[in-house]
């Protein structure tokens, strides 16, 4: 049987053996969760370094072979491909930032990643389908869904950065990441992370960004967005992955997303796919670091399996609890990096108890094993539907989550022998100014969940949690409107957007 290490720690609380002290730094109180001892990563860590240079990757762009050419690693362009000396590993490890800051339209919303501290983000990648609010039916996505659901998430106050959990099937195919990106940008003044495949698509984005600070040099001092990057395995940089190169030579941070699918593209043992993953992020990494040293990269090992009779890609499964939240968080703290995951997805095709029960395992086993981008709240069924509702009661378990991470001070206040002692036996502590100073702060009282009584709860409606939770969404969608674009920028973003079209045309 495999012993988890689960630490209860503050800072403040005394002192810790090395690695415990080092998994407390960045949150001022916490829990932390580990699966593997030290030894294991480390062996994980040599299995890749002998994989990447000695196995080596694939690469259909001359742009990437190039790059990886100049940097020193050895590249045979008849075969397209990469093998990478650990040694260029290790130094491009040790040039990548340890912090990540991403910046919204308002400062207000500026963020800084770093330690253990866990920020959450409404969607992910697009998603080919949406739950109407109205209707309830699943319905084909389109850009008016990114616009609310920016709003939305917006709105939402533990959403600290935005995804889209819808995508613009309305428009051309060949500029749908720049209409989600439109939609995002001007519907949210939060930071946005979202995906723009190719070296085309990623510079009208870029375009699009500079519009809303100023100038390219002025995105790269003060990075509104973020790219998210797919990487594909087994061991391969297609050409879209040139989008990498894009964002890294303006300054933008990259957020990869490397997902190994266990037994399909990679061993279907968790710990081989692991090592496959593991494998993808220190090739992106190293791969920013040659085009630009410095860039600010978010590491993620995700680990995928495939359901045996289904053949589809569950989200809410616990080996993904295991790898992409535990193993995920372990090793970035390996290597000093801030990570991104999972969270607010189910493969529930309805905000019911199985959503409900995937969501908290998933959100929980994140912020419990120190991952600080926690992203795809609001995903139902294996990341192909968006749910507007389903973000609503995401926003709310991570409410939940935050208080349990949080613990509780023990102080001479907190312990309150002289109020238990003024009070007494048999005695109230109801009307005690004691309590009416530490009440919010100890009790959480949820906002969206439902405490009454039977015979309240009827009087209200009889309404279950996926109805509190559409009519919420429908409420702020009518009532939160975010700043504005400037009108200069918005006719600027809508003649990047049409010259983009004319050029495919």
């Amino acid at each position: 049987m495999r012993t988890y290490l689960i630490t209860f720690h503050s800072q403040s609380s005394g002192k810790f053996n090395e690695r415990v002290s080092k998994m407390s730094e960045g949150r001022k109180r916490g829990l932390v969760i580990r699966m593997l001892e030290d030894e294991e990563i480390e062996r994980i860590h040599l299995s890749t370094l002998d994989l990447l240079e000695n196995v080596g990757l694939y690469s259909d762009s001359k742009r990437i072979l190039d790059i990886f050419s100049s940097g020193g690693a050895q590249v045979d362009y008849n075969k397209q491909t990469i093998r990478i000396p650990r040694d260029i590993i290790k130094q491009s490890l040790r040039k990548a930032p340890k912090q990540v800051k991403f910046y919204g339209r308002s400062s207000k919303y500026d963020l800084i990643v770093e330690g253990q501290e866990a920020h959450f983000g409404i969607g992910g990648t697009p998603v080919p389908n949406v739950s109407d609010l109205e209707t309830r039916d699943i319905r084909r996505s389109v850009k008016k869904d990114v616009e609310d659901a920016a709003r939305l998430g917006d709105a939402l106050p533990n959403m600290s950065f935005l995804m889209t959990t819808a995508a613009a099937l309305d428009v051309p195919p060949e500029l749908e990441y720049e209409h989600e990106w439109d939609a995002l940008i001007s519907n949210s003044e939060k930071p946005i992370i979202c995906a723009a495949p190719g070296a085309r698509s990623s510079r009208n984005v870029l375009k699009m960004l500079a519009a809303v600070v100023g100038s390219l040099e002025d995105l790269g001092k003060r990075p509104v967005a973020g790219l998210y990057a797919d990487l594909e395995s087994p061991l391969y940089f297609p050409k879209y992955n040139e989008n990498i190169v894009e964002f890294s030579e303006v300054g933008v941070p990259v957020a990869l997303g490397a997902a190994a699918h266990a037994g399909l593209t990679a061993p279907v043992t968790m710990a081989g796919a692991v090592v496959m993953s593991n494998a993808m992020n220190l090739a992106a990494i190293t791969l920013t670091q040659l085009v630009s040293p410095g860039t600010t990269v978010v590491y993620a090992a995700e680990v995928n399996v495939i359901d045996p009779w289904t053949l589809r890609i569950p989200y809410g499964d616990p080996e993904r609890a295991m790898t992409t939240s535990v193993v995920n968080a372990q090793l970035s703290e390996y290597y000093g990096l801030p990570t991104f995951g999972y969270s607010g997805c189910a493969d529930s095709k309805l905000p019911d108890a199985q959503a409900g029960a995937e969501v908290m395992m998933l959100t929980l086993m994140s912020s419990l094993s120190g991952i600080n981008l926690i992203h795809d709240c609001g995903y139902l069924a294996s990341g192909t539907v968006g749910s507007l509702e389903m973000a609503v009661i995401c926003d709310e378990i991570i409410s939940i989550v935050s208080r349990i991470v949080r613990g509780f001070d023990v102080n001479n206040e907190t312990l309150a022998v002289d109020v238990i002692r003024e009070v007494g036996p048999k005695g109230s502590f109801l009307a005690h100014k004691h309590t009416a100073r530490f009440m919010r702060r100890e009790i959480f009282v949820p906002k969206l969940f439902d405490r009454s009584s039977v015979e309240e709860w009827k009087k209200a409606g009889n309404k279950d949690i996926g109805r509190i939770a559409r009519e919420r969404a429908i409420r702020i969608l009518k009532e939160h409107h975010p700043e504005p674009l400037s009108e200069d920028t918005q006719r600027e973003i809508k003649e990047i957007l049409k010259q983009a079209q004319k050029e495919l045309a």
